[in-house]
C-alpha cells in the first residue's frame, strides 16, 4: 500500500532532531519524515554558525533553525514530502553542526 502524504499546503505540527541518525524530523499530518541534517547545502543556511534548536513557523509551513550567533534559517515543510528534497550528489555536506 502506498502512502500519500503530498498535501497541497503541508502544515507540520512538530519537529525534532534525532541525534543518533542526524536526521530532522517532522510530523505531517501524523505522519513522520525526516532528512538527513548533514545533507542539507550550506546555501540554504542563512548562517555557518552550528545550530542550536529548531521550531516550526508560519503555521506549521516552515522548520526555523536557530543558530548559535542569533541568525535563523527557515526551510520549508514541503522539503520533507515525497521528491521535496534532493541531496547533493557529492554526498554529505561539508559545514554545520548542532552545538
Amino acid at each position: 500500500m502506498n502512502v500519500d502524504i503530498s498535501l497541497a499546503e503541508p502544515v507540520a505540527t512538530r519537529v525534532w532532531f534525532d541525534i543518533r541518525s542526524s536526521s530532522l524530523l517532522v510530523e505531517i499530518d501524523g505522519i513522520v519524515a525526516g532528512l538527513d541534517f548533514r545533507l542539507i547545502p550550506e546555501e540554504d543556511f542563512e548562517s555557518a554558525s552550528p545550530v542550536i534548536k529548531f521550531s516550526l513557523g508560519c503555521e506549521g509551513s516552515v522548520v526555523i533553525c536557530y543558530h548559535r550567533d542569533g541568525s535563523e534559517s527557515w526551510l520549508p515543510v514541503d522539503m520533507w514530502l515525497p521528491g521535496g528534497f534532493t541531496p547533493p550528489r557529492n554526498g554529505l555536506a561539508q559545514h554545520r553542526q548542532m552545538a
